[in-house]
């Protein structure tokens, strides 16, 4: 009988239940449970109870004829009932209501997002009537695995849960380390049963290719002809120093302008910290992920490696397990999604969206062992500085190791181990900044037209960044009126990721020559690109210094010029700043600069500095009160607060038909959603194609219904065909939007 029963329509029940709790205890190894408040002893075997239960109800009569029937119907929920299981179990088992509470939840929640602790509310009827068609083996054999009765008064079992729930509520005795504990459990529950799901006995081994070794001799390689050479090389001298004397610290910090290399000082550094363990590498935007994905593969040229050495994790990148027994798209999608991987570069988003949620997040109990570098950290809003200082000096205790690298650092935990030991930017003045004042547009658009033609005549790059699409829109087409368009180069979020990226790798190439680039913030951080001079719509005092390191950025000139300006709206009276940044750090940036309208990169840090200081102490760090929230374990509330990028507006995807392959994409998808694939392979086959097409969609600020007229609605997307494409999709700006929409 028990042979007979299934978990997957190719994985045998007990196979299944037997493999995930081995994979289970295995990650289980490698947390330090101490520091949660429970023994390491109790810790694995609530973890064992977990795996020997989660699938308890998948032998019940209805799931087996749902999961061996050529013909689906509907699908039976397995969930409820194992949950209830589950903390029937623990309870009997000795364990205190917290942690039997906590195991019922992670295992209710093992196939959907978490809702805010508590007991959901179920039909015990139903519940009563699927227990009874459990077989006796089946249950039998849960007794003796786990030493305990299992008694069928599934509505008494749910009554006793449903107090301690409540009582616990009530009283209220969690602390932040529940919540990542909670998280944890879910995690390492989650990541084994879609392991074994997907890859049944098969073991996961990662080698780690990537070495301190490799990096020197990269580094060793390095031509010596840049400007900055010499500069470059004593700042790692630094940074060796400092190495040697590495003390018990978990959270340093690497403050250095831009330009001396703090990419491959931040890899140095991590590869020192990370005892094998895994390295995240996480940055504000996509396509400087690229850049840093495209510099670790350069030192790894002369070795074979594939995404178990390198992952990039975001909605565009297309990571490949090369090794035969990874070949199935199912298995690849498993693999992502739990960052089995030496060192995984993703962005903030990837990162604290996993932190700071209700999903399940099958890569969550890495971090708790993990060196996480922090790149860019200055974009970070401040209205988030509190909870995630918490939650990342919470990890620390676990033996995560975190490295906040930026030439701005700004005050989210202030006491940090400073790894660099000179103040690089009094010997690389390589920018000065000019504040220019408030001008109307019109005035902008004639100053920038000015500036442009005065560039090309010199054979110089110019960049202007503005802060909406509509600015940067209007711009373009009063320049493209009167300068020849193959000197020109615009970058919004107006057009679809794959010309960006295209137009990011050309702008790095054409290093010589005359170019003005139109820009939105897009281009903002991190990006390795040098201008000889830039002209910025205003914005937070930080966001304009990180601009102007793309000023002169390879030193190729004594000093270079960024100018800023106060960019006035008239038809609405207000700044186009106001349109995207937080009022109170446009203030605070004014009052900074209201006595000084000029200053030198030298300057930067201490101007920094105080701007970080009077946005901490005036602020609000903690404005979603997300620190109060975690500790109660509010798992929906904080996810539907927590949202790194602030959409003042509702947006909708649109699918571009840029190209033939956007039409392939198109097409395929239609024809998987419509075939008759074994179900997991569909669903890792849907999710390939909907990231391929990420590099023709758009997020338009428009309501659906605003276009459903005029577009089609399919499969999710409004969508632009080939043969719409002169009507909507201009080929230099992108998404045509009718000027009384535009307002951004």
């Amino acid at each position: 009988m028990l042979d007979g029963l299934k978990s997957h329509p190719e994985r045998l029940l007990l196979d299944h239940i037997n493999g995930v709790k081995k994979r289970a205890l295995e990650k289980a190894n490698s947390i330090k449970w101490n520091n949660f408040g429970i023994t390491e002893k109790d810790a694995i075997k609530l973890i064992e109870i977990c795996a020997l239960c989660h699938d308890f109800a998948k032998a019940s009569s209805g799931f087996q004829k749902y999961i061996t029937s050529s013909k689906k119907g509907v699908h039976v929920s397995h969930a409820p009932l194992s949950s209830i299981i589950t903390y029937h179990i623990a309870k009997n088992t000795g364990f205190e209501p917290k942690y039997a509470s906590f195991a019922y939840f992670v295992v209710r929640c093992h196939h959907e997002s978490m809702k805010d602790f508590q007991a959901f509310g179920e039909n015990l009827e139903a519940l009563e009537k699927q227990m009874s068609s459990i077989p006796k083996e089946f249950i039998d054999w849960v007794e003796s695995k786990l030493n305990t009765q299992v008694t069928p008064k599934i509505s008494e079992i749910y009554g006793k849960l449903e107090k301690d729930v409540a009582k616990l509520n009530f009283f209220r005795p969690f602390s932040l380390k529940d919540y990542l504990f909670v998280h944890t459990l879910l995690s390492i529950l989650v990541s084994s049963d879609h392991e074994d799901a997907a890859l049944h006995d098969t073991p996961l081994i990662l080698k780690t290719r990537l070495t301190l070794e490799n990096l020197r001799k990269y580094m060793h390689a390095i031509p010596e002809d840049n400007p900055l050479y010499s500069l470059r090389k004593e700042f790692h001298i630094d940074l060796d120093n400092s190495l040697k004397y590495l003390d018990d610290s978990k959270i340093y910090s690497i403050t250095a302008p831009t330009g001396l290399g703090k990419t491959l000082a931040n890899l140095k550094v991590a590869l020192s910290l990370s005892d094998e363990s895994l390295i995240v590498y996480a940055l504000p935007f996509i396509n400087i992920i690229d850049q840093t994905v495209e510099t670790f593969q350069k030192i790894m040229q002369d070795t074979e490696f594939d995404a178990s050495t390198i992952l990039p994790y975001h909605h565009l990148a297309n990571p490949k397990y090369e090794e035969d027994i990874y070949g199935e798209k199912a298995i690849q999608k498993v693999l992502i999604e739990s960052w089995h991987s030496q060192i995984v570069v993703t962005t903030f988003v990837g990162l604290f969206e996993s932190l700071l949620t209700s999903k399940r997040v099958p890569f969550f109990y890495k971090l708790l062992n993990a060196t996480i570098i922090l790149d860019e950290v200055q974009s970070i809003p401040h209205k988030y500085w509190n909870p995630l200082a918490d939650i990342l000096s919470c990890l620390s205790e676990f033996g995560t190791k975190i490295i906040f690298s930026t030439a701005t650092q700004p005050m989210i935990i202030t006491k940090t181990r400073e790894l660099i030991n000179k103040n690089y930017n009094s010997k690389l003045n390589r920018t000065r900044i000019h504040y220019c004042g408030e001008i109307d547009y019109p005035s902008f658009m004639k100053q920038v037209e000015e500036e442009a033609n005065k560039c090309l005549e010199k054979n110089q790059r110019l960049l202007v960044v503005v802060n909406t699409i509509r600015q940067s829109k209007e711009l373009f087409n009063h320049l493209r009126s009167t300068i020849d368009i193959s000197k020109l180069v615009y970058l919004s979020s107006n057009v679809i990721p794959k010309q960006r990226l295209e137009r990011v790798s050309g702008l790095k190439k054409l290093k010589n020559q005359g170019i003005i680039c139109i820009s939105t913030q897009v281009i903002e951080a991190g990006v390795d690109l040098s201008f000889n001079k830039i002209i910025r719509d205003e914005g937070p005092i930080d966001s304009v210094i990180q601009v102007a390191g793309r000023c002169n950025r390879n030193f190729e000139t004594p000093i270079s010029s960024a100018h800023i300006y106060r960019a006035i709206d008239k038809e609405r009276n207000r700044s186009f700043a106001s349109y995207v940044y937080d009022h109170f750090l446009l203030d605070m940036t004014r009052e900074l600069l209201s006595s000084k309208k000029e200053f030198e990169e030298k300057e930067f840090p201490e101007i920094v500095s105080r701007y970080f200081n009077m946005v901490k102490e005036r602020g609000n760090t903690d404005r979603e009160n997300l620190t109060e929230q975690l500790r109660l374990l509010k798992f929906e509330e904080i996810s539907s607060k927590f949202k790194l990028i602030e959409k003042r507006y509702d947006t909708v995807p649109v699918f571009i038909e840029y190209d033939e392959s956007a039409q392939f994409l198109r097409k395929k998808l239609n024809e998987t959603l419509n075939s008759k694939m074994e179900k997991f392979e569909k669903l890792a086959q849907i999710s390939e194609l909907i990231r391929q097409m990420s590099l023709y969609t758009i997020d338009v600020p428009l309501k659906s219904e605003d276009l459903r007229g005029a577009l089609l609605m399919e499969n999710g997307f409004l969508l632009v065909t080939k043969d719409n494409l002169n009507y909507w999709y201009d080929e230099y700006t992108g998404f045509q939007r009718s000027q009384e929409l535009m307002i951004f």
